[in-house]
């Protein structure tokens, strides 16, 4: 009994080990080792031909995107990334870079305000603008892009119950219910 138990018990680390593995990041390891000790966005924006040919991985969200000559240009405003790869939302940023790819991708669905992670190689630099004010972006041939599903706001907060304290979120009419009355509604 003992050792079925063991071996029960070593099946369910297993699983649950190969679960994280797969819920860490959209790209291979492969691509992770290589990105592994890339320069930090501030320094390859300060210099972006010194690192010509180095694969990097930047995320942050698409300002704009349009087709040009058989492919596709972001421009993204850069934000750091979490540990799976996905990018922070924060108000902190390191600039903007733009990333092109051969592929035409669909404007609508990579629109505007949508968070993606961009694996590629550095190319240089892109002149543009911000506004009326010249700027340098750090060009990118992107091999790899990780669109990540839009956030979607967590409807519970908006329980009147919750905010009035009648019980703790996801409890609906448990625990609390002898204390407090059912909300009503005229």
């Amino acid at each position: 009994m003992n050792s079925f138990f063991r071996r029960r018990e070593g099946r369910f680390v297993l699983a649950l080990l190969a679960l994280v593995g797969v819920g860490c990041s959209p790209f291979p390891n492969e691509v992770k080792q290589e990105v592994q000790n890339q320069p930090s966005f501030a320094v390859i924006r300060g210099n972006p031909s010194a690192y010509r040919g180095r694969t990097v991985m930047f995320g942050g969200t698409i300002l704009y995107a349009k087709h040009r000559n058989r492919g596709t240009y972001l421009e993204v405003l850069e934000k750091a990334l979490n540990a799976y790869d996905r990018p922070i939302a924060s108000d902190q940023t390191g600039g903007r870079f733009v990333a092109g790819t051969s592929t035409i991708l669909n404007l609508k669905v990579y629109g505007k305000g949508r968070e993606v992670t961009i694996v590629g190689r550095v190319v240089g630099r892109q002149p543009g603008r911000i506004g009326e004010r010249p700027y340098t972006y750090p060009l990118i041939a992107a091999t790899g892009i990780h669109l990540w599903r839009e956030h979607v706001e967590d409807d519970h907060w908006n329980d009147p119950r919750v905010e009035w304290g009648w019980g703790y979120p996801g409890m609906d009419w448990g625990m609390g219910w002898p204390m407090m009355p059912p909300m009503t509604f005229w």
